[in-house]
């Protein structure tokens, strides 16, 4: 709901940060109806940047801006906290009682562009927020299992222990964020970088995953306070991307204003490991096989969007980088196919709950598979292998990644025995024009 911006904008100094900033305001009143397309000539290209791709449309700035109203809440209240010509600081109170900092700063030179903006959530609590290392692997793995995903009257929690982190030890590059309310731990989130390839394109994102907020602590600007420690990637990527479950509706509400949502689902397929056991299948991996591995999977998930060609040296390093968790050992190959998995065991149950029920279900992921064409069997020969080896070491469920486009997706899902849907966003990134006739690739490492 539109209000009048007026008392809120005489409010502010008539200088050149001051008048971009009461811009700022009206376009939030407004709910960003009256955008223009020369609103986006009021941005610095380092603003624009973080805008990602996409035309620069007046559209787009009306829901860009109508999004961050519908974040903020109504403005009731705004006072500068600090002022010059090119910096302002104005501290508002919104709807709820919520109170935010808007920080913003413009070039020195006419036309006095928006080279920075910031809004900040202020809080009556002393909030803390820092990195968080394997030393606190029992804290953020102690927040993750107290926050279940509630989809319907099913509810769906992770406990990883002590092994947190072995997720992380499989990429390249990975950070989790910890949020804390007057010194006690409240909310993680963590960010990997990676390189996708979308529309033919390269592309530098950072994934964002295992968000969580204890309930206690929910609606106090936590999810942003914890995703604050991920900041560092924006100056060195495109965008990022974040998968949601499609019956997870509460976080869906949280992304309904997120630019760049993809149509095609990604499908996660989990196989019952004692129902499809089978004999041992094929020989395991070594260096010597890094040219003849990355040819099959390039081969296989080449036509995908969001797959990364292989190199024999690039697909070295991702199973020399945590060896005693997915190594050399753990890829198996037939004559024409090749499965690889990470029996992530403790560091990664399932707790299901529904009507009171719970189920635990200790997994296994699988990382890397292709077969050549008409070679299905032996992939399936290869699955079944492996969750006839899975199976006698207390792991129940074998975990596979696909989608409808997929190659391999026919077989892989009618092996399943429960199919998990996903959305997928990758705001800054625009989606490519016929993606949905393509397979969407999933990194499992990244999910």
């Amino acid at each position: 709901m539109s209000y009048d911006p007026e008392p809120l904008t005489r409010q502010i100094p008539d200088t050149p940060a001051g008048r971009q900033l009461a811009w700022m305001v009206t376009m939030l009143a407004r709910e960003g109806e009256g955008a223009r397309v020369e609103d986006w000539d009021r941005h610095a290209p380092e603003m624009l940047k973080r805008f990602g791709e996409g035309e620069r449309s007046a559209e787009r700035m009306r829901d860009m801006m109508r999004g961050n109203a519908e974040r903020m809440g109504q403005i009731l209240e705004l006072g500068v906290e600090s002022a010059s010509d090119h910096a302002i600081v104005a501290l508002v109170r919104t709807a709820k009682d919520r109170k935010w900092a808007m920080n913003l700063k413009v070039e020195p030179d006419p036309p006095h562009r928006i080279a920075d903006s910031l809004f900040e959530r202020r809080h009556d609590f002393k909030l803390d927020v820092r990195e968080a290392g394997p030393e606190d692997a029992l804290i953020v793995a102690d927040i993750e299992r107290r926050c279940p995903i509630v989809m319907g009257d099913t509810s769906v929690w992770f406990d990883r222990g002590a092994r947190y982190f072995d997720f992380a030890r499989l990429l390249e590059d990975c950070t989790v964020g910890l949020a804390s309310v007057d010194g006690t731990p409240a909310a993680v989130s963590c960010g990997a970088e990676r390189q996708v390839r979308v529309g033919g394109e390269m592309k530098r994102i950072f994934v964002v995953s295992h968000l969580r907020v204890l309930p206690e602590h929910q609606r106090k600007g936590l999810w942003g306070a914890a995703n604050s420690a991920l900041g560092k990637y924006w100056e060195r990527v495109d965008g990022s991307q974040a998968y949601i479950a499609v019956d997870n509706l509460g976080m869906q509400h949280g992304f309904h204003n997120t630019p760049d949502k993809w149509d095609q689902i990604v499908q996660r397929a989990e196989l019952d490991c004692a129902a499809l056991a089978g004999p041992m299948a094929g020989r395991p991996a070594s260096a010597a096989d890094a040219a003849e591995i990355a040819e099959r999977l390039n081969a296989f998930h080449g036509g995908e969007e969001l797959y990364v060609p292989y190199t024999a040296e690039s697909f070295a390093e991702r199973v020399e980088r945590a060896p005693d968790l997915y190594g050399w050992d753990k890829v198996w190959l037939t004559e024409h196919a090749m499965v690889g998995v990470w029996p992530a065991g403790e560091a990664l149950r399932t707790v299901t709950e529904t009507r009171g029920v719970q189920t635990v279900t200790v997994p296994a992921v699988v990382m890397d598979y292709a077969f050549a064409l008409g070679a299905e069997a032996e992939l399936e020969a290869l699955l079944r292998a492996w969750c006839g080896a899975l199976a006698p070491n207390g792991i129940d469920t074998l975990i596979i990644y696909t989608s409808p486009a997929s190659p391999g997706s026919p077989l892989i899902t009618g092996l399943a025995g429960s199919i998990g849907a996903f959305f997928t966003w990758t705001p800054g990134i625009a989606v490519p024009e016929g993606a949905s006739r393509r397979g969407l690739y999933t990194d499992a490492a990244y999910f």
